[in-house]
């Protein structure tokens, strides 16, 4: 089924295409137009040249990326308005998660910017490469979804690195729990958050509105310590919080170890406060080794976005879509060559004089004046399509 609705779509595409190619093309180079124009408000500092510059590296990251010129610069847009200085490099890394990911370009977009802040890469796009490359290799590896990966992300970036857990460790974590449960990136995402949130003792609403409270919050250690692990340690004569890691692998350990009976486990589930959220942590923990894989293949994962990225790129509707860019750079070229703009220039003249000609001509005269130019002009032995052209404007 997934086959035929992908031909079905490309067959939609393709007939699109040529059926009016240059009408298509007309409305991609209005769409480019009309975002440089949207860019030029925001960013009334960028000179004509620089405005030329950003047009072009749209053509090229979308022929790259099979992609369209105007969504890069839609992308552009969305980048320079949070503030990055590099908002051209952000915007091609985008197009790059779009195309390896089959990612929306709003969620590429959210997915980037809200792991560059939770982590502060300050728009380090090699840093944010390596996540897109780690994430893309589990996913590929793991037969998961990027959507549901980048969407956990976004959600729950702030959390993890706020609890200490860097971004490798939480997108094993809710990859492992994704793969599992086969959920959604939203709710494992809301998961994760509770879990570190409780591991943590942090008071507060999750994502979607569960509420972590100090009771609650004691309850899950109560539970964490009935398996002999303690949320807390003694460093330096003072108690601390353990590194989460630390503590979800020893409670996996303990956890397993135990018979799927014994009140212990299913005090630890009910103490997450909900069953979606104790059935991905049981997820979690009864999977650790795969949770070690994913951490392993995520380091493994250089490379893997643009691997992707190309093969989507190259089949059929990135080829369409090239196409396309090739049809609007060339009505582009048309629009913007001297050559037209003599072509416009001259069938003007003729209009003028035209014009000037039939400007005193009555609703009788004209019928006359008209036969009489042309019988004039033919006798005089006039080119067929300097008549043809009389004729048309003249009757």
């Amino acid at each position: 089924m997934d086959n035929l609705n992908f031909l079905q779509k490309t067959g939609v595409k393709l007939k699109t295409l040529f059926k009016d190619p240059l009408a298509n093309a007309a409305k991609e180079l209005k769409e480019v137009n009309s975002m440089l124009t949207q860019i030029k408000k925001t960013a009334d500092q960028l000179s004509k040249t620089d405005l030329s510059n950003l047009e072009t590296a749209a053509f090229h990251a979308a022929d790259k990326y099979g992609k369209q010129a105007s969504g890069y610069l839609s992308d552009f847009r969305k980048m320079y308005n949070a503030g990055y200085k590099n908002a051209e490099a952000m915007a091609e890394l985008s197009t790059l998660a779009q195309a390896a990911g089959d990612l929306e370009a709003n969620l590429a977009n959210d997915y980037l910017i809200a792991a560059d802040a939770a982590y502060q890469l300050k728009g380090n796009t090699e840093a944010l490469n390596k996540v897109l490359d780690g994430q893309t290799h589990i996913a590929g590896r793991y037969a998961l979804s990027m959507e549901d990966l980048a969407e956990a992300t976004k959600i729950a970036a702030s959390q993890s690195a706020h609890s200490g857990v860097s971004i490798d460790q939480s997108t094993a974590a809710m990859g492992a729990m994704i793969s599992v449960t086969r959920q959604g990136g939203d709710l494992v995402a809301n998961a994760w958050e509770s879990i570190l949130m409780n591991i943590q003792q942090v008071e507060g609403e999750t994502e979607d509105g569960n509420f972590l409270n100090a009771e609650s919050l004691s309850n899950y250690e109560k539970a964490c310590e009935a398996l002999g692990v303690s949320l807390r340690e003694i460093k330096d004569g003072a108690s601390s919080l353990r590194d989460p890691m630390q503590i979800l692998e020893d409670l996996s350990k303990a956890y397993t170890a135990l018979d799927e009976s014994d009140s212990r486990r299913t005090d630890l589930i009910r103490a997450t406060g909900d069953a979606e959220y104790g059935k991905q942590l049981n997820a979690l923990l009864e999977n650790w080794d795969l949770y070690e894989k994913m951490l392993e293949d995520y380091a493994n994962g250089g490379g893997s976005a643009m691997e992707k990225a190309m093969q989507s790129a190259n089949n059929w509707e990135g080829s369409i879509n090239r196409l396309g860019n090739t049809f609007t750079k060339v009505i582009h070229n048309i629009a913007n060559s001297d050559a037209v703009a003599a072509v416009i220039d001259g069938f003007n003249g003729l209009l003028s004089v035209i014009d000037k000609i039939t400007s005193g001509l009555g609703s009788l005269g004209s019928i006359g004046m008209g036969a009489g130019i042309w019988a004039g002009m033919k006798n005089t032995g006039k080119r067929r399509m300097s008549v043809r052209i009389s004729k048309i404007f003249l009757f």
